[in-house]
């Protein structure tokens, strides 16, 4: 009866960024002005996590953070020049604050909490250090790799492009400057 191959094919887990920028309706609740600001606040927050690290919890937390943010700038925005607006919506950011102060402390708990104390046990600071130094210069090394690959794509994509060189205003400029230097 269920032999092999008559489960559900095996899915490729989808990277929490993905899901971290498609799921709230944010078209729907901020300007384009603010949906910058949130998805620049998500991608800022997400440097401090591996991929493989992010629970559902801190994909929770990061969200709340980044709307809280945006809606404590919108109030902000709201109040300016109106002082009866300014002492009412203060209590609302200074909610807000309060809300994002225990969302941090959330995050950085379960950070914690995923660490293991014996990984590092009977390493000095210079190993951890060396550690940190190697993982950082392996990231650039990878950046680096991409932007050449970057670089020669733009290169192949120009093609036959000389730019003004051959131009007559060029080389009319090129013949004085020869004239200036000979």
């Amino acid at each position: 009866m269920g032999g092999r191959g008559s489960g559900r094919a095996r899915q490729t887990p989808v990277k929490p960024k993905k899901i971290l920028k498609g799921v709230l309706p944010i078209d729907k609740i901020f300007n384009p002005e603010e949906r910058e600001i949130f998805n620049n606040l998500v991608e800022v927050y997400l440097q401090d996590f591996e991929d493989d690290d992010l629970t559902s919890s801190d994909m929770d937390d990061i969200l709340d953070l980044a709307k809280n943010r945006v809606l404590e700038f919108r109030l902000l925005e709201a109040s300016m020049g109106n002082t009866d607006k300014q002492l009412d919506i203060s209590a609302a950011v200074e909610r807000l604050n309060k809300e994002n102060k225990k969302i941090k402390e959330n995050l950085s708990s379960r950070r914690k909490d995923r660490i293991d104390p014996n990984k590092y046990k009977g390493f000095s600071i210079v190993d951890l250090a060396v550690a940190f130094d190697e993982q950082k210069r392996e990231k650039l090394n990878e950046q680096i790799k991409k932007n050449k690959l970057e670089e020669e794509l733009l290169i192949q994509s120009r093609g036959e492009y000389f730019g003004n060189r051959y131009d007559s205003d060029t080389e009319a400029k090129n013949d004085l400057d020869e004239e200036d230097h000979g």
